[in-house]
C-alpha cells in the first residue's frame, strides 16, 4: 500500500496523448525549415533548442512509462476490515469510567452502566433525545458540572440494561430465560429493532419448552407497563393453549 502512494503522485495524465495508453511516447521530430518563435519574438534557429526538448521528453516518458509498469505490476489492491479489534477496544474503554462520557443510573439503588454519548447516539434515537435533554442549559444549572453525563434509567434490572448498552456498543448481546423479557421491552423502548429481533427469535425458542413457560410469564409480569411485555405476554397465551388442550385430551 505504501508503494501505491509514492507512485501516483508521480503521474501526469495531460503529459499522455489518447493513443499512449502504454506509457510510451513515439520522438517528436522538428523540421529545421520550419521557424519558431524566439523569447524576443522574432525568428530563430531552434535545432539546439529541440534537440535538448527531444532528449527531454524522451527521457520523462521513458520515467513515466516504468511508473506505469509498476502499478500494473501491482495487481489487485487488498481491503482489510478487523471489527474485532474494534470490538474488544470498546468493550475496554467501557470497563474504563474514566474513558467514558455518559452513566446511566439503574433502578433505585443507581448502579452505574458507563458508555460512550457518540456510538449511543448513532444507535439509539430515543437514547440520543435523552442525552441531548440532558444537554441543554436547563438541566445543567440545575446539576453539578461534570465531564461525565449521569441519566437515570428505571424500571429495568441493572443485568438487563448492561447489555443493552453493550449491544448499542459491541453488537453482541448475551440473555438468557430470566432476561430476554427484560431485554426484549428495552429494545422496544429505545428502538433497537435489531436487539429486538434476536429477541423475539430466542422468545420463541424458549416458549416452545413447556418449562420455560412460567419462568417467562413471570417475567412478562414484572415488566407488565411496557408495550413488548403485553405482546410477549399474548404470545405465552397462544402457546399454552395448545398444550392445556393437549393434555386434556390426554
Amino acid at each position: 500500500m505504501d508503494i501505491l502512494e509514492d507512485r501516483v503522485p508521480l503521474l501526469n495524465l495531460d503529459d499522455f496523448e489518447e493513443e499512449s495508453s502504454s506509457g510510451y511516447d513515439s520522438p517528436v521530430f522538428v523540421s529545421d525549415s520550419e521557424p519558431s518563435l524566439s523569447s524576443s519574438g522574432g525568428e530563430a534557429d531552434n535545432s539546439n533548442s529541440c534537440s535538448s526538448s527531444e532528449k527531454d521528453i524522451s527521457s520523462e516518458s521513458d520515467d513515466d512509462g516504468d511508473d506505469l509498469d509498476d502499478l500494473e505490476d501491482l495487481g489487485d489492491t487488498m481491503h482489510v476490515t478487523s471489527t474485532e479489534t474494534v470490538v474488544n477496544n470498546i468493550k475496554y474503554i467501557l470497563s474504563m469510567p474514566q474513558l467514558c462520557d455518559v452513566t446511566f443510573e439503574i433502578g433505585s439503588q443507581r448502579f452505574l452502566v458507563h458508555g460512550l454519548k457518540a456510538v449511543i447516539g448513532s444507535r439509539s434515537k430515543v437514547l440520543q433525545d435523552m442525552i441531548l435533554q440532558q444537554n441543554s442549559p436547563q438541566v445543567q444549572r440545575k446539576t453539578k458540572k461534570s465531564k461525565t453525563q449521569s441519566i437515570p434509567i428505571h424500571n429495568y434490572d441493572i443485568d438487563v440494561f448492561r447489555q443493552v448498552i453493550n449491544f448499542v456498543h459491541t453488537g453482541s448481546v448475551v440473555m438468557d430465560i430470566t432476561t430476554v423479557v427484560g431485554i426484549t421491552c428495552a429494545a422496544d423502548e429505545f428502538d433497537v429493532p435489531e436487539l429486538s429481533d434476536a429477541c423475539w427469535e430466542y422468545l420463541r425458542l424458549c416458549s416452545a419448552t413447556t418449562t420455560n413457560i412460567p419462568v417467562l410469564q413471570n417475567e412478562t409480569d414484572r415488566y407488565f407497563g411496557h408495550r413488548a411485555a403485553k405482546k410477549i405476554k399474548s404470545m405465552l397465551l397462544q402457546e399454552v393453549s395448545p398444550q392445556r388442550r393437549k393434555e386434556t385430551a390426554v
